[in-house]
């Protein structure tokens, strides 16, 4: 990694004990391209090893502890949303392809208006360091391109405009394998443009590495849906605007207008609720001063969701492991998602 993305990467991790993605950093920078080489890996928390780990996109961390308690859901909501999707708008591609020592799949593609899924497995069971644990998922490739013949249509190098999440569809107890689905932002690209055409994807090591790439063709697009809301609300001398909401296959993105609260440092964040009273973990979606707040999205959309501004009692001990993530909810704004407001 060079210098730019490592200063990028440690402003982004936010509550992470720097120390520990400094070790995260020496040991990448150590290891090239494959990035196998052990680390010390006892004294980092749970939180800091579920962002290294790919569960979520480490372009977007989330700064309050509720985290935690808010995974479990999360995941479950993915599970079910990226099923149902997947019956309907993917393209099976089963692709299988080795790169110093570790197997991936591409398992299918989902095109939608703004973003495209790619559903990938990867296998590192041949490898000495499955065998005593130090191989983890932060050493697989990070860096996307999507291409259409000769042309780039949009691309991700360390892990820009790009979020992750850990599938666990097949319940795989082999502890060497994992399956992720990349969510990459299209750039401003019409998802439906693209449907019927040959796309290639390039996942690799690093810029002009090595890596995975494979070609397919969706023929379908996943066609988003967003609410115009334009309501301005004022919590504790605070002015808070909800621009709109906008709903894609996985995740539900707040656009937000707030000066002061669910930045780093701040002393108060956001967080997203449904119906059933489930909390899911606001992340900056790129700056979220312009490009809002993403969300999972709820395995039940429904017809509400509420918007609750929080205190964070996070606590940790000398080790840094998160011993207390509570939140204190001092506000609530409810989020209609009327038909009225839909945008075209």
């Amino acid at each position: 990694m060079n210098k730019k993305a490592n200063e990028h990467l440690l402003d982004m991790i936010g509550e992470v004990d720097e120390r520990y993605i400094r070790e995260y950093i020496a040991a990448r920078t150590r290891t090239g391209r494959t990035g196998r080489t052990k680390m010390r890996l006892t004294v980092i928390p749970a939180a800091a090893l579920m962002l290294l780990l790919g569960t979520v996109s480490l372009a977007a961390i989330p700064v309050i502890g509720h985290f935690l308690t808010a995974y479990k859901s999360e995941q479950q909501a993915v599970l079910q949303n990226f099923s149902e999707i997947e019956a309907e708008y993917a393209v099976s591609i089963g692709d299988t392809q080795e790169c110093g020592g570790v197997i991936g799949t591409l398992n299918s593609a989902v095109l939608e208006d703004r973003h495209l899924l790619l559903c990938y497995t990867f296998n590192w069971s041949g490898l000495d360091e499955a065998a005593d644990g130090s191989f983890h998922t932060y050493f697989l490739p990070w860096f996307f391109y999507i291409t259409d013949g000769d042309s780039i249509i949009c691309q991700s190098e360390y892990t820009k405009d790009l979020h992750t999440q850990t599938y666990a569809g097949d319940e795989d107890p082999n502890p060497a394998q994992a399956t992720h689905i990349y969510c990459i932002d299209l750039q401003g690209m019409d998802g439906r443009e693209l449907a019927g055409k040959e796309l290639t994807v390039q996942l690799l090591y690093a810029k002009d590495g090595e890596g995975f790439v494979s070609t397919f063709t969706s023929e379908t697009c996943f066609t988003d849906r967003s609410w115009l809301i334009d309501k301005t609300y004022e919590f504790n001398g605070h002015e808070i605007k909800i621009n709109s909401i906008q709903e894609s296959a996985l995740y539900v993105t707040l656009f937000i207008d707030c000066a002061a609260i669910g930045h780093t440092g701040d002393d108060y964040a956001f967080i997203l609720s449904d119906e059933l009273g489930n909390d899911y973990t606001a992340y900056p979606n790129g700056n979220n001063d312009t490009d809002g707040y993403w969300f999972t999205k709820p395995a039940d959309m429904g017809t509400q969701l509420t918007l609750k501004i929080i205190r964070s009692g996070l606590k940790r001990d000398p080790q840094g492991n998160i011993t207390d993530d509570s939140f204190e909810v001092l506000y609530e704004i409810p989020l209609e998602l009327k038909s009225t407001d839909a945008l075209p």
